[in-house]
């Protein structure tokens, strides 16, 4: 299976191959993700623990980026800020950036409002190893 991703044309032919950016606000489950992560053997993962460090490291690094995993509740800037931030900015090579939305959320309004910035999936925490490769995959799968 080979996906097309990354701000270069990059092919990428596993999930093993993704440069992930990972934000969360939580400094537990942020290591905790990114420890199952390296686990998976990402190619780069970035951390983040807000929106607006988020948007920092796509700005620096956004070729690196080809999917972002965000939690919806964060101090400063939140996920579903950081989405609209991405999918309306005009101009924005990183507008179609698949992200898949991490939250403890279960409500309908609460996903139906991700849904509509566009998310590529959908995580609820805790996060198994299983689950996340699961996620990775589908939403690059969405995106050939």
């Amino acid at each position: 299976m080979v996906f097309e991703a990354g701000g270069g044309g990059r092919r990428i032919r596993t999930v093993h191959d993704l440069g992930v950016l990972l934000i969360e606000d939580d400094d537990f489950t942020r290591k905790l993700i990114s420890r199952l992560l390296h686990d998976i053997k990402m190619r780069v993962v970035f951390e983040a623990a807000d929106g607006v460090q988020a948007l920092d490291i796509l700005r620096k690094n956004g070729e690196d980026v080809d999917i972002a995993i965000c939690d919806l509740e964060m101090p400063r800037m939140g996920g579903l800020d950081l989405l609209h931030a991405l999918r309306t900015a005009t101009g924005n090579p990183l507008a179609d950036l698949p992200v898949v939305v991490l939250t403890s959320h279960r409500e309908a309004e609460v996903v139906k409002r991700a849904i509509a910035y566009g998310i590529s999936g959908y995580l609820v925490k805790p996060v198994s190893k299983a689950d996340l490769v699961k996620r990775l995959e589908f939403a690059m799968q969405k995106r050939e």
